[in-house]
C-alpha cells in the first residue's frame, strides 16, 4: 500500500508549527460531476476572498484528477496559448471575523486514488488536531427558486444532526437508497471509522438553475455551515449578491412564459410538502437569514437611502 504522504506536501516548518493547537474545524467543499448553481465553487472563491487565510498543504493533482475527463481551461490569445489552468487541492488554515481558526480543504473532487487521500486527511486531522470535518454540496431538484432552499443534513453519527435521536435515525420503510457516491461520501465513512465526526450540507438548487451561477445556494451552505462550526463568516456582501442575482433571475422570468408556468407548478408542490418535519431519515431544514444578517442588510438600506438623498416630492 502506497504511502499517503506522497500526495500532498507540507509548508515551512515555521508555518506548519505556528497552527493554533487545539481542537479545529475542517470545512470543505469538492465540487464534481454535480455542483448545482455553482454553489460550492462559489462558497470556497468567496471564503477565500473575504477571509485571512495562509496556505497549509498542497496535494498533488496530478495523482488525483484526470485531466482527460475534466479538461482545465486554457487561454488563447489568437495565436498561442497564454496561460493553462491546472487544478489545485490546497487545504488552508483560515480565520474567521472574530479571529477563530479553521482549516479549509479547497479544489476539485479527485477523480483517482480514493483511499490514498481519504488517509492523507486522516492523517492531517492528526497533526492539525481536528475534531470535527463540515462539508458542502449542492444538487439539483424539482423546487422552486422562490422560496427558502432545503438542505439535507447527513453525519457519521447521528447525534450529530440537529433534531435527531442520540441513539441513531429512526428507521423508516424503503428509507435505504443507493446512490453514485461522492468523495465527500466515502471520505465522511472513512473518518467515522477513525472516530472523527463529520457532518455535511446538501443544498437544494432549482434543477432549472443548474448550470447558471446560483449565489443563494452558497450563502445557505455557508450559513449552516457558521453556525455548525460557531464561526463568524462574513456572509452580507454574498447575501447582496444572492439579492442581485435574484432580482435578475426575476426580470428574466417576466420574458419566458414556458419558465413562468414551471416555477408556478414548483412553488404549489413545495408548499404543499411539511419542511419542518425532522422525522424523515435525512434531517432537512429551511435556510433563513440570521438576525444579524437581517439588521445588516437594514442598515445597508438605510445608508443608500442617506446617499441618495430625499427624492422629488
Amino acid at each position: 500500500m502506497r504511502d499517503p504522504r506522497e500526495l500532498y506536501d507540507l509548508e515551512s516548518p515555521e508555518v506548519i508549527a505556528a497552527v493554533p493547537r487545539g481542537p479545529l474545524t475542517l470545512v470543505h467543499a469538492l465540487p464534481g460531476v454535480v455542483d448545482a448553481g455553482s454553489a460550492c465553487r462559489i462558497a470556497s472563491a468567496y471564503l477565500r476572498d473575504s477571509l485571512r487565510h495562509v496556505r497549509l498543504a498542497t496535494f498533488d493533482a496530478d495523482e488525483l484528477v484526470d485531466y482527460r475527463g475534466s479538461r482545465p481551461q486554457a487561454t488563447f490569445d489568437g495565436r498561442s496559448f497564454t496561460e493553462v489552468d491546472l487544478p489545485d487541492l490546497v487545504l488552508h488554515l483560515m480565520y474567521d471575523e472574530a479571529d477563530r481558526p479553521f482549516l479549509f480543504l479547497e479544489g476539485p473532487e479527485p477523480d483517482l486514488r480514493w483511499r490514498g487521500l481519504a488517509r492523507a486527511i486522516g492523517e492531517l486531522c492528526e497533526v492539525f488536531d481536528v475534531d470535527r470535518v463540515l462539508s458542502m454540496q449542492a444538487i439539483p431538484m424539482a423546487v422552486p427558486h422562490t422560496r427558502p432552499i432545503s438542505l439535507l443534513a447527513h453525519a457519521n453519527d447521528p447525534a450529530l444532526i440537529p433534531g435527531q435521536p442520540r441513539h441513531g435515525l429512526p428507521v423508516v420503510d424503503g428509507a435505504e437508497m443507493v446512490v453514485p457516491a461522492s468523495f465527500g461520501a466515502y471520505l465522511e465513512s472513512e473518518l467515522g471509522r477513525a472516530d472523527v465526526a463529520a457532518l455535511g450540507y446538501v443544498a437544494q438548487i432549482p434543477h432549472y438553475l443548474t448550470r447558471s451561477d446560483f449565489p443563494a445556494g452558497a450563502l445557505a451552505l455557508l450559513r449552516r455551515v457558521s453556525t455548525a462550526a460557531s464561526l463568524e463568516l462574513p456572509l452580507v456582501d454574498l447575501g447582496d449578491l444572492a439579492d442581485a442575482a435574484g432580482t435578475a433571475l426575476a426580470e428574466s422570468l417576466e420574458d419566458n412564459d414556458e419558465l413562468h408556468v414551471l416555477v408556478a407548478a414548483l412553488e404549489e408542490s413545495y408548499d404543499e410538502q411539511d419542511h419542518g418535519d425532522d422525522s424523515s431519515p435525512l434531517s432537512t431544514s429551511v435556510d433563513m437569514p440570521t438576525a444579524d444578517e437581517i439588521g445588516d442588510h437594514f442598515e445597508r438600506f438605510l445608508a443608500r437611502q442617506d446617499d441618495e438623498g430625499p427624492g422629488p416630492a
